[in-house]
């Protein structure tokens, strides 16, 4: 396809071209609106990619001027921006895109898309009259599928995915967290161990089931070393330390301002930040880094882990006024091997789902295999199941999932923790400095060996040297 691709950001536009440009299709740049619409006058495209928030005119504004435009072929129409904004997305539509995407884009999702839009510049080019087909339907119909887009697209683009439920274990956690969305006040701890689906819960509750266009802003508290984590936090004012942006910075606090700030692994934040973080909860204020004044904050505050808090506190790696703070509303989200009944119906989710996106042809999963699948403990729970049900749509193709499309994967001694988890729970005192030197030696000074060998998390480890060190 020939597209037009319209960003003022130099370095964001030559990435996109390029990559569109190893897929075979020719790239013709602008930087601005006024810019694509000199460069429309003179060719013709079958696909118009642009950034919505631009200087002096946005994307939304060169989707009004193609259209008065009596352009010879008319090309389809791709936004995207760095907000997931639900007003966004149904004005993006309403003035007529093909199509919605948020940054930083994902090129999965962005070929997809390409794909899409092939085929519907196909069916222009073999049949003008395709839309009359259309006549026919009422405008209410016309409404209810055009909302019905929207609010899918929307989901897409925040994450929410359709998510199966086949259990009365897990209506009732979601049934818990749609009751939660109502009160943006309360804070929330969800609990579970890894690939339980929390980040799900918590958007579940974020979003309820209208889709808020409210900021969901989402920390992973073991991504970030303790020393960038209160900056990351809470912002900094300009000069407050040496390599800083001159005129100060923005914190997660700000950015999820009116909406949700998502602490992930939460059990892992600083203890030094652990009271800052209480007050903000109590107070709804905080101070920049380097700041003299108080900042307003209107957030709800959602937490995650997957660690065992009460071994956190008598560690004393945890605050527990903090802890019992955040559990004033609490969801703890089962194994998957604690609800089989799950299983079966999330695998041949995913696995029609990944069949679709690679044009196969899946659609049923035999008894044999479904009786293996259950009887599995699933130790990575549905995030392992889900890529399971992946790598089997990439290597093998039929109408029936077969045991011997998988039995190789699944591995009968595998414990039902993985090995750090594991080691965390048979540990039967808290890690001392010692055996931090004598892991650090053993794994050759490698930190990440030596915190699965200690059985604590790699950021508890940088801390713990941290302190060993002042």
């Amino acid at each position: 396809m020939h597209i037009l691709l319209v960003d003022d950001d130099a370095q964001g536009r030559s990435f996109l071209a390029e990559y569109l440009q190893l897929l075979g299709h020719l790239v013709t740049p602008a930087d601005s609106v006024d810019s694509a619409l000199r460069i429309t006058e003179e060719h013709s495209f079958e696909l118009v990619l642009s950034d919505i928030a631009m200087p002096e005119k946005s994307g939304i504004d060169l989707i009004h001027a193609l259209q008065t435009k009596a352009l010879e072929h008319r090309p389809d129409i791709v936004l995207y921006t760095g907000h997931v904004d639900l007003q966004l997305a149904i004005d993006a539509l309403r003035a007529g895109a093909f199509d919605y995407m948020t940054k930083p884009i994902k090129l999965d999702e962005l070929t997809s898309i390409l794909e899409r839009v092939a085929a519907h510049q196909n069916i222009r080019l073999s049949a003008p009259d395709h839309g009359h087909k259309h006549r026919h339907k009422s405008s209410f119909q016309r409404k209810e599928e055009h909302l019905q887009e929207v609010q899918d697209m929307f989901s897409r683009l925040a994450g929410v995915e359709r998510i199966g439920i086949f259990s009365e274990k897990m209506w009732d956690v979601v049934h818990q967290a749609e009751q939660y969305h109502t009160d943006r006040s309360m804070p929330v701890l969800i609990q579970g161990e890894t690939g339980v689906g929390k980040e799900i819960i918590a958007k579940i509750i974020h979003y309820g089931t209208e889709h808020s266009s409210l900021p969901f802003v989402d920390i992973n508290c073991t991504a970030i070393s303790p020393t960038l984590f209160e900056s990351e936090l809470f912002g900094y004012e300009s000069g407050a330390f040496t390599g800083g942006v001159r005129q100060g910075k923005k914190g997660k606090l700000d950015m999820a301002m009116g909406g949700t700030l998502f602490l992930d692994e939460i059990a892992e934040i600083p203890v030094e930040l652990q009271a800052k973080l209480l007050r903000v909860i109590e107070e709804r204020q905080f101070y920049r880094v380097g700041g003299l004044r108080k900042n307003k904050t209107d957030i709800r505050i959602i937490a995650a882990t997957n660690l065992d808090f009460e071994k956190r506190i008598q560690e004393g790696l945890f605050r527990k006024d903090l802890y019992y703070r955040l559990k004033v509303g609490h969801i703890t989200i089962p194994p998957l091997r604690e609800r089989q009944e799950d299983i079966a119906g999330l695998a041949l989710l995913f696995l029609r789902k990944f069949s679709k996106k690679r044009g196969k042809q899946f659609e049923s999963i035999h008894p044999q295999a479904e009786k293996r699948l259950v009887s599995y403990h699933w130790p990575g729970n549905v995030r392992e199941l889900k890529n399971l049900m992946e790598w089997v749509s990439f290597m093998h193709d039929g109408t029936e999932l077969l045991e011997k499309h998988f039995v190789k994967q699944l591995s009968p001694q595998k414990p039902c923790f993985s090995t750090p988890e594991k080691k965390r729970v048979e540990r039967k005192r808290p890690v001392s400095n010692a055996d931090i030197l004598a892991a650090l030696e053993e794994c050759g000074g490698n930190k990440t060996k030596a915190s699965q060998l200690l059985g604590i998390a790699l950021r508890t480890l940088y801390y713990r040297l941290d302190k060993m060190a002042s």
